[in-house]
């Protein structure tokens, strides 16, 4: 499932190629159709994340869409559309060779390829959704239902920032909870945006146990939680990838930021190969203290963590 770096990136990337455009909208798979009528034709005001979900706002209405485990989107266009996109995704808008266009100076698009929830489109390109787990309209008490039930996302936090309001209400959400702190981590009402690598990540370079309930954090382990994981987001939506392990002695046992300026981007070595410390490095040893990494399911997904760096 896409991690909250991801949709904040592609957030961005609909701000840039389809806001402030008319568009058409339509639903060639044909479960959206009455959601892409109410789109179609109208003017796109701005496009926003919160945490794993993708909101364009159109007015009082607002598009909602949640990718889930399968969805992606997909973008094409001509030379215009292209240029026009400087996010440096890993999947790049996919020019057209030669592109032709109807008596409005439109772009012709392609006949969709599988089943296309939604097909948004202006002059220049188009964008495919496919697999989504949510696509629908949203009205202005709806949306404020959805960001309400959920956590502080810290990706909307100013640039190099951390928001103390945001920072407070994690670490009352982790307080009132009678789960583990891996169980929490995944819960969006606690924190918006985590997933399954990043907690895992997040966790180890805290050194924090996965099985240490939430509401025995104290507030500095919380503090320190919360600007790792703001940390890593950030550096996902900048490159694109979720890498949390750089290059450098791993015997260092640095801890949250300190980890992060130290080891830049980029590097060689099995460090700058490998991007993570824990996540899918099970039965493999820590590289910190050579412990095996394991690995457990834990509420249908995976955990993995360090038995000998995870002890608080």
């Amino acid at each position: 499932m896409p991690e909250g770096h991801t949709i904040h990136r592609l957030a961005a990337r609909i701000q840039r190629l389809f806001v402030g455009q008319d568009w058409r909208v339509s639903s060639p798979q044909g479960p959206f159709t009455a959601g892409a009528a109410r789109l179609n034709g109208r003017s796109p005001r701005r496009a926003e994340a919160w945490g794993k979900h993708l909101l364009v706002h159109l007015g009082a209405e607002i598009w909602h869409v949640h990718l889930g485990l399968y969805g992606s989107f997909g973008f094409r266009g001509d030379d215009t559309f292209v240029t026009a996109d400087q996010l440096g995704q890993l999947r790049p808008v996919s020019r057209v060779r030669e592109p032709a266009y109807d008596d409005t100076g439109w772009i012709l698009p392609e006949a969709p390829q599988g089943a296309v929830r939604a097909r948004i489109q202006v002059p220049h390109g188009w964008g495919d959704l496919r697999g989504p787990v949510k696509c629908r309209v949203l009205n202005s008490m709806q949306y404020e239902t959805l960001v309400g039930r959920l956590g502080p996302d810290p990706l909307r936090q100013p640039t190099g920032e951390i928001n103390p309001e945001m920072l407070m209400r994690f670490r009352n959400n982790l307080a009132r909870r009678r789960s583990s702190i891996a169980a929490a981590l995944m819960d969006q009402s606690v924190i918006a945006g985590v997933g399954n690598v990043y907690r895992a990540e997040a966790l180890f370079v805290e050194g924090i146990a996965p099985d240490t309930p939430a509401a025995q954090l104290d507030p500095e382990q919380a503090t320190t939680l919360w600007s790792t994981v703001t940390i890593q987001l950030r550096t996902g939506v900048r490159e694109g990838v979720i890498r949390t392990l750089r290059p450098a002695d791993p015997d260092h046992g640095l801890r949250g930021a300190d980890l992060h300026r130290k080891w830049p981007a980029g590097g060689t070595g099995t460090e700058a190969a490998r991007h993570h410390w824990v996540y899918r490095q099970q039965h493999t040893p820590c590289l910190r203290c050579g412990q095996t990494i394991l690995m457990r399911q834990l509420q249908g997904r995976r955990l993995y963590w360090c038995p000998g760096c995870q002890t608080r």
